[in-house]
């Protein structure tokens, strides 16, 4: 009986091998967005924490330099000669009469006066500002040699901080004390200039309560906390923890649509294709990751000529990261388009003058708009408008010392700070930038039927005048040189009743 032959050999099924190959594809990708996912993930947390630490030192940095601030200003006042000597032989009535001067010139104060020896004060206590509390305070043995701020909150409305510093003869004897104290909304406006708008940000006392605070969140926290140097107090900056971002869903689409690509180009071409962008893409995250995090790049030896002009750019990227942030900063505080301060500029500098008025020093603000600018955008289009207050800009800076500031607040309205002139030097000066701003429309080449209108008010006219009083009176009189017919200056009424801020 003879034997069959064999039978043919079954054949191999394309579609099978093709579908285990596209199996693989799936998952060496799905592998490959969940190992990418994951790592995004880690130095998504990471980045967060870096810079919840980058605020909170920059916030306790703020603090640290305002404590600095007024220990230096009470230690330097401490040490003058004139003082010493007002110490050995003076009246109750000249060391009083010496403190409440020096509460005038300096505003932001809530409470100055000299004490003796053993913490009492030298004077009238409601007077000079000194609370109940304080002057008990100041009776303890070692408050006079102590520099931690003495904290108070028993008033609503007048919390505040004390702080002490001994006068002595030149043999080192203790002959008093001089005595500040400090309202905690200083602390307050450090917290709130320092604080990212998804943060929280506060300083803790030593038992752990908030002396100041701004922001909360929600859910999982990640949280930084530094000991402030000689205080005993801690800032505490949080911030909520997140899992899944926005980056994270545009890596997983992302991923889906490679993958669907690679399912059409049968997958092998598109897995050598995929070596080589896992390869870049861990280079660049290597990268990318040293420079987040600040830190200086080491050389790079690519494993690929193509790399070398990479790991150039990497390096100096990371040399330029410094001058970056500063001009950053710069831009911060300059209008775009003019290249004048902005409001924000404004905003810091106006208690520096206001302060300077109430001082007895005359400083006007005066409140420009360009006449019929509106008219002007809407028949030759924002580029001619635009050109307008570059004009007005430029002539703004000619015409503006040193110590004066001319701020763009926004559109066509500028401010300017005016100090040591007089009502017919304001107006003189105003003549002048009429003037000079019709020159520099000729010099751009615009023939236009426009001109400035200016309302001006003087600063500190009443005690308590703030910024947004003399805004507003600044404005009512802008309002009233436009409904005289444009193209002057009127001058405000004397302020009244300030508005709250």
């Amino acid at each position: 009986m003879s034997t069959p032959p064999p039978g043919p050999r079954p054949s191999a099924s394309l579609q099978r091998h093709f579908l285990w190959l596209l199996l693989g594809v799936v998952g060496l990708f799905a592998a490959g967005i969940a190992l990418s996912l994951w790592l995004s993930l880690q130095a998504s947390g990471q980045t967060q924490q870096r810079l919840l630490e980058q605020e909170a030192t920059q916030a306790r940095v703020s603090v640290v330099r305002l404590l600095d601030y007024y220990h230096t200003l009470i230690e330097n006042t401490a040490r003058d000669p004139e003082l010493l000597d007002l110490m050995r032989v003076g009246s109750v009535e000249e060391q009083q009469q010496w403190a409440v001067s020096r509460q005038r010139l300096l505003p932001d104060l809530l409470g100055l006066a000299l004490v003796n020896p053993q913490g009492g004060v030298l004077g009238e206590a409601v007077t000079l500002r000194v609370g109940p509390r304080c002057q008990q305070e100041m009776q303890r043995a070692d408050t006079l040699t102590s520099t931690r701020p003495l904290l108070h909150r028993e008033v609503a409305g007048l919390e505040h901080f004390d702080l002490v510093s001994a006068v002595r003869e030149t043999g080192g004897e203790i002959v008093g004390g001089v005595f500040l104290s400090v309202r905690l909304t200083q602390l307050q406006r450090v917290i709130d200039d320092s604080r990212h708008p998804d943060h929280a940000l506060m300083i803790l006392d030593a038992a752990g309560d908030a002396i100041v605070r701004q922001g909360a969140v929600d859910g999982g926290l990640r949280e930084v906390r530094l000991d402030i140097p000689g205080t005993g107090w801690t800032l505490l900056a949080q911030a909520s923890a997140q899992r899944f971002t926005y980056g994270g869903e545009t890596q997983v689409l992302s991923g889906l649509l490679t993958l669907a690509a690679v399912l059409l180009l049968l997958g092998a071409t598109m897995l050598r294709l995929r070596r080589t962008m896992l390869h870049d893409i861990v280079s660049t995250r290597d990268a990318l990751t040293a420079l987040a995090r600040d830190e200086p790049v080491p050389a790079i030896v690519p494993h690929y000529v193509e790399f070398e002009p990479a790991a150039a750019d990497i390096n100096l990227i990371a040399l330029h990261l410094q001058e970056q942030r500063a001009r950053l900063e710069h831009l911060s505080l300059t209008d775009p388009l003019t290249g004048l301060p902005n409001r924000r500029a404004f905003e810091i500098h106006f208690p520096l003058a206001l302060g300077l008025a109430e001082r007895q020093h005359p400083v006007a603000l005066v409140l420009l708009d360009v006449d019929h600018f509106k008219e002007v955008n809407d028949r030759y289009g924002h580029g001619v408008g635009d050109q307008v207050l570059l004009a007005l800009a430029q002539s703004l800076r000619e015409l503006t010392r040193r110590a004066d500031l001319a701020a763009r607040l926004a559109g066509d309205e500028f401010v300017v700070l005016l100090s040591g002139l007089d009502a017919a030097g304001v107006d003189t000066w105003y003549q002048r930038l009429a003037d000079r701003f019709r020159s520099e429309l000729n010099a751009f080449g615009l023939d236009l039927q426009t001109s400035l209108s200016a309302g001006q008010t003087w600063l500190g006219g009443e005690p308590g005048d703030t910024k947004n009083a003399a805004l507003v009176r600044a404005d009512r009189a802008l309002y009233e040189a436009k409904a005289r017919g444009r193209g002057q200056l009127v001058q405000a009424a004397a302020p009244a009743a300030d508005p709250a801020e």
